[in-house]
């Protein structure tokens, strides 16, 4: 029998919509931590909601992958965009992950996480290219049906587009330009900023259980970030999250 898949977001609005489209879920607490089991379109799943930030990240995926025997975690949600290209309303699949605050130095280079002698934890080949694949079939044949109650207009949904590369994580939300263009300055090619995924890349790669990231992009990282964020994840965020897995799930079987 195959492994379950462990799909986990740090929010209840990002991940509501998967949770309802599984087939005979089941849910646990478990250490604190509350699981749905389920199935959809035929894959084995178990979903959680992490809290915000890299140690609730941590421990909900740690406790994924020990009390489930997952054989993938998948993490998704919303971001800050940094680079200029990356607009809100876009997907972000990570290819790599880095934790921005992370500081080990003198004893190791600055970012290096030293369990893994590294600084940019790459995600899993596999998990990246479907999740890319399917949120590029998601865009350009659902989202505009789905994807109908847009927050003061922040974007247009027909302009939604993909992107893939770095995305940083710390634990602190970045709203103004001064600490965007910062992590800029450190990250030249950092597309987006969140909370969770990197800690989430970093028990997955100690272990050795594939990982993939995407993330929706709901602000520009500046003074701005906060305005009708709430209202993103919920209106955008969530259809889309729930699309994306749609999407990948279906193509599996």
């Amino acid at each position: 029998m195959a492994k379950p898949i462990a799909i986990l977001s740090s929010m209840d609005q990002e991940i509501c919509m998967v949770e309802e489209r599984l087939d005979n879920p089941v849910t646990l607490d478990l250490h604190g931590h509350r699981f749905v089991s389920g199935s959809l379109n035929g894959t084995h799943v178990v979903t959680s909601i992490s809290g915000y930030g890299k140690v609730c990240a941590a421990a909900t995926t740690a406790a994924a992958i020990y009390e489930f025997g997952v054989g993938a975690v998948v993490f998704g949600g919303v971001a800050g965009g940094l680079r200029p290209e990356v607009d809100i309303g876009d997907v972000v699949v990570a290819d790599r992950l880095v934790q921005h605050d992370f500081d080990a130095s003198p004893l190791f280079a600055r970012y290096v996480v030293p369990s893994l002698g590294k600084a940019l934890i790459e995600a899993d080949s596999t998990l990246t290219e479907q999740l890319a694949a399917a949120a590029e079939r998601y865009i350009a044949t659902r989202a505009g049906r789905e994807i109908v109650d847009v927050p003061n207009g922040m974007f247009r949904v027909t302009e939604m587009k993909l992107h893939r590369g770095l995305i940083a994580s710390g634990d602190r939300f970045i709203s103004n330009l001064a600490e965007a263009g910062s992590l800029l300055g450190q990250f030249p090619d950092v597309l987006a900023v969140e909370m969770e995924g990197a800690a989430v890349a970093q028990v997955c790669a100690e272990r050795r259980v594939p990982f993939a990231v995407f993330r929706s992009i709901s602000d520009r990282s500046d003074q701005d970030a906060d305005v009708d964020f709430m209202s993103y994840v919920s209106s955008v965020a969530a259809p889309l999250t729930a699309g994306i897995v749609e999407e990948w799930t279906l193509a599996l079987n």
